[in-house]
C-alpha cells in the first residue's frame, strides 16, 4: 500500500458524485462537439444517444451504456457500466461481443438494457440496429 507523508493514497481518493462531476465537465471535455444553431453534441464512449447532458453522459454516470463496433472480430461490442469500480474507469465497463444474429442480438440487448436503464433502452436498440445495419455485407448482383 502505498503512502505519502503518513497518508495511505488509497483511502484519500475523493469520490465525487456523478452530478458534481457533469457540473465540472458538461461544458468542457474532449467529446463535446458543435452542431449548427446551438445544438452540443458529445462524442464520448457510453453516450447512446451522443447528446450533451446528464442523463446520458457516459462520462459522469456510472451506470451507463456502451454500444460500439469490434472492427476485429466484425461484430458489435456491448458494454454496461456499474458502480463497483466508479473510480477505476479502464474497469468500470463490462464489455462482450455480441456474435448473433441481428434480431436475437437486438432482442437481448434491448432486455438487458430494459433492466439496467430502462430510460436509455429505445436509444440502445436503435445504436445497435444502425451498427448491424452498417456491418452487413451486400450480396452480389449479376450486371
Amino acid at each position: 500500500q502505498a503512502e505519502l507523508h503518513g497518508v495511505s493514497l488509497e483511502t484519500s481518493q475523493a469520490k465525487m458524485s456523478s452530478a458534481l462531476v457533469w457540473q465540472i465537465v458538461k461544458g468542457n471535455h474532449a467529446f463535446v462537439r458543435k452542431g449548427l444553431n446551438g445544438v452540443v453534441f458529445s462524442a464520448e464512449a457510453g453516450n447512446v444517444y451522443n447528446k450533451n447532458s446528464y442523463k446520458c453522459s457516459g462520462l459522469a454516470n456510472t451506470n451507463h451504456v456502451d454500444i460500439s463496433v469490434d472492427a476485429k472480430a466484425d461484430a458489435v461490442k456491448f458494454g454496461l457500466g456499474s458502480r463497483k469500480n466508479a473510480q477505476k474507469p479502464k474497469k468500470n465497463t463490462a464489455r462482450f461481443t455480441v456474435k448473433q444474429n441481428a434480431r436475437r442480438a437486438l432482442q437481448s440487448v434491448g432486455k438487458q438494457v430494459a433492466s439496467f436503464r430502462p430510460d436509455l433502452k429505445k436509444g440502445a436498440v436503435a445504436r445497435m440496429a444502425a451498427i448491424q445495419k452498417s456491418l452487413r455485407v451486400k450480396k452480389a448482383t449479376k450486371a
